[in-house]
């Protein structure tokens, strides 16, 4: 009898353990478009690819959406940035295919999440803001995230003062994971025309803007974007 007991609580764990396995399965990404770009940053083997790959998305959809023609780098953050601390971005009207192809894997990972937003208390939080290169801006992150008080309203102001944005890998990750990938949680992808995004990046990256005015497929289920976000008046 006891033995019975035994082997029936046995199964029992097995089957649970593999029910959470399986519960907890992290999706893989089947394609990776920036593999031969340069290195981003180091702070989880496992991940680092990963990130690397949703840092270079996210560039190009910022560059395609925030100045499409000159392709500059400081231009497309800084209205990024101005238009995220004024909870103006919008990734339904400029993400990529792939980029909703690296949400989806980047969502499995429950480590780097919070009910839908960033953890701040996350490994790779901690390892993104120990490696931040401006002194000034990694101690006013640290002082938000360890009071509980961190959030785009409060470190929003320090990081438009501030352009270490265009060459710091680690503050470019984070400024990609908390004001860009993690609004994608609230998004209902139903209703997101990918084809019209792709499209008019393709677009922009083929064009010269010199002499052609850009000519885009007809726009289905996007609401459109604010001509004005991102410029200074």
């Amino acid at each position: 009898m006891n033995t019975r007991i035994l082997k029936t609580v046995f199964v029992f764990f097995i089957v649970l353990n593999f029910s959470c396995k399986q519960d907890n399965t992290e999706a893989t990404l089947a394609e990776y478009k920036y593999a031969e770009k340069p290195e981003t940053i180091s702070c989880d083997p496992a991940n680092d690819k990963l990130l690397k790959e949703a840092l270079y998305s996210f560039e190009k959809d910022i560059l395609n959406q925030y100045d499409p023609n000159g392709k500059n780098k400081l231009r497309a953050y800084r209205a990024f940035v101005n238009n995220a601390i004024s909870n103006r971005v919008k990734p339904e009207n400029m993400m990529s295919s792939h980029t909703k192809a690296i949400f989806d894997v980047l969502k499995t990972k429950s480590d780097l999440w919070q009910e839908g937003a960033l953890n701040y208390n996350s490994d790779l939080v901690k390892c993104l803001s120990q490696n931040m290169q401006d002194q000034s801006l990694k101690t006013t992150f640290n002082a938000l995230v360890s009071t509980n008080s961190m959030n785009y309203k409060l470190f929003g102001p320090a990081l438009r003062s501030n352009i270490s944005y265009t060459r710091d890998a680690y503050l470019q990750t984070f400024i990609a994971l908390d004001y860009y990938y993690s609004k994608m949680f609230d998004l209902d992808f139903s209703k997101i025309n990918l084809e019209f995004n792709d499209t008019k990046q393709e677009a922009n990256n083929k064009i010269d803007f010199n002499k052609t005015p850009l000519n885009l497929p007809k726009k289905n289920n996007v609401k459109k974007a604010d001509d004005h976000a991102g410029h200074n008046h």
